[in-house]
């Protein structure tokens, strides 16, 4: 696969884990609403991790279970309020999935923290995901972007 464009090669070091699609969209999120949180932490991990069995040895085992906690996109905070976003350039139910299980994740890890919010963060989404984003209180935030910047020059006319 070729490599992003020179542009947004600083974001993926600003907004780590998320493919350069996913960082349009975070941008003009952050142009629109960032102003309203006091700050963000990217590439988030959540939960307890899967534990190898105890033949692994250090420091082998304290990244396998480093690597198989869940990875948030972003959390963003209001006060003491978290918020999970989750970034996506087409959103379906797999989105839904992983916020409602970052959630769960980040209730073990932070017992007197309280519910966090949840927000999807896209381009365009499956409408079918509309009812389980209103029953699980997950806010929705699109935006109409240009990723004409992600095709290749050898492919413009």
């Amino acid at each position: 696969m070729a490599a992003p464009p020179s542009r947004f090669v600083g974001d993926q070091a600003q907004y780590p884990g998320m493919q350069t699609a996913d960082q349009i969209i975070w941008r003009a999120f952050l142009a629109d609403q960032g102003a309203n949180y006091d700050r963000f932490d990217y590439n988030v991990r959540v939960g307890p991790g899967v534990t190898p069995p105890a033949s692994i040895a250090e420091p082998y085992r304290s990244a396998s279970i480093a690597a198989s906690k869940l990875r948030a996109d972003a959390i963003g905070w209001q006060g003491g309020v978290a918020t999970i976003f989750e970034v996506e350039r087409y959103a379906r139910g797999e989105a839904v999935g992983q916020l409602v299980t970052y959630r769960a994740a980040w209730e073990v890890d932070n017992p007197q923290g309280g519910a966090p919010g949840l927000a999807l963060v896209c381009a365009d989404y499956n409408p079918n995901i509309q009812l389980a984003l209103a029953e699980h209180s997950i806010d929705l935030y699109t935006y109409a972007v240009d990723f004409s910047s992600l095709v290749p020059a050898r492919l413009k006319s």
